[in-house]
């Protein structure tokens, strides 16, 4: 029977190989940090604009203020970052974002040239429909919208290339939210991809190479 000597069924079974793996995590700080006083601070700074421009972008986010209460929730975050992967690094500020009643986010992505990072949004506080944030996958003709309800103290951390939204502010309140990114440093990029950690869970592999 020699190659044949075997269950007529077998070549059924196959070996399954995915093509295609991308992620997002979800972390709650709530009992990590003060998210009352952390609303304060940013509310109070919230007219400082990171562009002065109407019509960019930047103009729906506001400087984050460094408070106590601040530079912990930043170091909470730096600890679920470093956990994906440690050669990971903070690239730019983190900005926070006020939406008031009726205001939603347009669809945008983080990404900046060369490998893909990690980016974060944690919600300070969430009103009741205020506006879900929704990532925005497409393959070729299959687009999915992977939809994240938050809650007050809730960490979200996804590609920096994955387009997103947040839906429409609904509520009669203000919804504050904090964002920023981490990217590969790039002395390390070979220590990356020898010990890339999770990192690979969230920014992809196509057929099995990261990124």
């Amino acid at each position: 029977m020699g190659k044949f000597n075997r269950r007529m069924t077998d070549y059924i079974k196959g070996e399954f190989q995915p093509i295609f793996l991308v992620g997002m995590s979800r972390h709650n700080l709530s009992d990590e940090v003060d998210n009352k006083q952390i609303a304060e601070d940013v509310y109070a700074r919230k007219d400082i604009k990171i562009d002065p421009n109407s019509k960019a972008t930047g103009f729906e986010d506001s400087f984050l203020p460094k408070t106590p209460p601040v530079d912990l929730l930043r170091k909470k975050i730096d600890n679920v970052i470093k956990s994906i992967n440690k050669h990971l690094v903070e690239t730019g500020e983190p900005w926070a974002h006020i939406l008031g009643p009726g205001e939603s986010t347009m669809f945008h992505t983080h990404d900046k040239p060369g490998p893909a990072g990690l980016s974060f949004a944690y919600w300070v506080d969430f009103p009741k429909d205020s506006g879900n944030f929704v990532g925005i996958l497409q393959v070729d003709k299959m687009r999915h919208f992977h939809e994240v309800k938050p809650k007050a103290g809730d960490l979200v951390v996804f590609p920096t290339y994955l387009p997103h939204i947040t839906t429409r502010n609904c509520s009669e309140e203000t919804r504050i939210s904090i964002s920023g990114n981490y990217y590969p440093d790039m002395n390390k990029l070979d220590e990356i991809q020898k010990d890339p950690g999770s990192l690979f869970n969230y920014v992809g592999i196509v057929n099995g190479s990261g990124g």
